[in-house]
């Protein structure tokens, strides 16, 4: 057995100490595009950013091993804030819940074995909706009507999404995938 070092996150993604992980030396790792298949990477950006160019830059991210288990959306007319969760921790918002009245808020977790693998985005100046997908299901949309554009951004085959980066304020202004 061998064993391999585990980095920290990055700025603004969750970070965990270096533990190290055991593999067989034998192992042999299937790769596809150049990236292990099965096996979690560091969070990376990924796909374009879809909105405006409003806000702040975010980037909100877990670091492998962990993955997103729960996600919290508050919205009305447009996304007003997301919430990811892992098994142990609540990551940052994305966006400010608490500005507008008549917010909505809707929650869901995922299965244990359950994924996130993409999301489809409505924008114009802000993401006005969004859906999300896992391996085995849909859950959405969230938000308002929809917006003039609509692209669906999904991880490549063996990847995973574990966050998200872009730009937010009073809205999710813009939104990248971050992929494992």
């Amino acid at each position: 057995m061998r064993a391999a070092l585990v980095p920290a996150g990055r700025v603004g993604c969750r970070s965990h100490r270096l533990r190290a992980v055991k593999k067989p030396a034998d192992k042999t790792e299937v790769v596809r595009d150049r990236k292990p298949v099965g096996v979690l990477t560091q969070p990376e950006a990924w796909g374009p950013e879809c909105g405006g160019e409003g806000g702040v830059r975010y980037e909100v991210c877990a670091t492998p091993p962990d993955g997103v288990h729960r996600i919290t959306v508050h919205h009305r007319d447009f996304v007003d804030s997301i919430q990811l969760e892992t098994n142990d921790a609540v990551l940052p918002k994305i966006g400010n819940p608490k500005k507008h009245r008549d917010v909505r808020e809707d929650t869901f977790r995922l299965e244990p074995d359950e994924y996130l693998v993409g999301i489809t985005v409505e924008y114009s100046r802000y993401v006005d909706r969004m859906t999300f997908h896992t391996d085995k299901r849909t859950y959405g949309p969230f938000g308002g009507t929809g917006g003039s554009l609509k692209k669906t951004l999904l991880a490549p085959a063996g990847r995973r999404v574990v966050g998200f980066t872009g730009r937010h304020w009073v809205f999710v202004d813009s939104i990248r995938l971050m992929i494992a």
